[in-house]
C-alpha cells in the first residue's frame, strides 16, 4: 500500500452504537491517521436533548456543524490525516462538510440493529437503546459519494474493509 496516497480525511458517518469511533480508531492504530471524535464538541443544549432523550432541533444541528468545520480546519492544520467520527444524521449537514472540505471521503458505517442495540445495552454510550430507536428514523440516507463499512464481525473484519478501501483509493488517487 502507498500511504503517501491515502486521503487525507475520512469522515466516518452513521447511526449511534455502528462503530464510527471503533472504526476511526482503527484507522489511527492501523493506518497511521489521528482520530477525533465529533461528540466531543457536542454542544450543552444538544448534551441536555440526549440526557432528556429529546430530538436535535434544525438549529441546533446547524450551530454544532459550524462548530465542527471549524475545529476540523483546526486539526487539519495539525495532523497530515484525519479520521473523524460523527453520526451526521442530515444530508444538509454532510454537504456542508464536501463544500468546505472538497477531499473527504465519506464512510457510512453500518451495523445490524441486534448489533446496535446489543453495544446501547452494554452501556458507555449517552444514547439509550429506545433513544437510538426513536431517532434512528430521522437518519437521512446519503444521497452524496460515499463507502460503506460493515461493523459486525470484530476487528479484523474491519481492518480488512479498511486496507481495501485505502488500497482502492491510493489506486485511483
Amino acid at each position: 500500500m502507498n500511504e503517501a496516497m491515502y486521503p487525507p480525511f475520512v469522515y466516518f458517518f452513521g447511526l449511534p452504537a455502528a462503530g464510527k469511533n471503533y472504526a476511526g480508531r482503527v484507522m489511527a492504530e492501523e493506518f497511521g491517521y489521528t482520530f477525533y471524535d465529533g461528540d466531543l464538541d457536542l454542544t450543552l443544549e444538544m448534551r441536555d436533548a440526549m440526557r432528556e432523550e429529546r430530538p436535535f432541533t434544525e438549529a441546533m444541528r446547524d450551530r454544532f456543524y459550524t462548530l465542527l468545520i471549524e475545529r476540523i480546519v483546526e486539526l487539519r492544520t495539525e495532523h497530515d490525516r484525519l479520521a473523524f467520527g460523527q453520526a451526521t444524521f442530515k444530508e444538509h449537514h454532510r454537504d456542508m462538510i464536501a463544500r468546505a472540505f472538497p477531499d473527504v471521503v465519506f464512510v457510512l458505517v453500518e451495523a445490524t440493529p441486534e448489533t446496535r442495540a446489543s453495544r446501547l445495552a452494554r452501556g458507555g454510550n449517552p444514547v439509550t437503546v429506545d433513544y437510538a430507536q426513536r431517532i434512528g428514523t430521522l437518519f437521512e440516507p446519503p444521497r452524496h459519494p460515499h463507502f460503506i463499512v460493515t461493523n459486525n464481525d470484530g476487528r479484523e473484519e474491519i481492518v480488512r474493509q479498511l486496507a481495501a478501501l485505502l488500497n482502492w483509493l491510493a489506486e485511483e488517487g
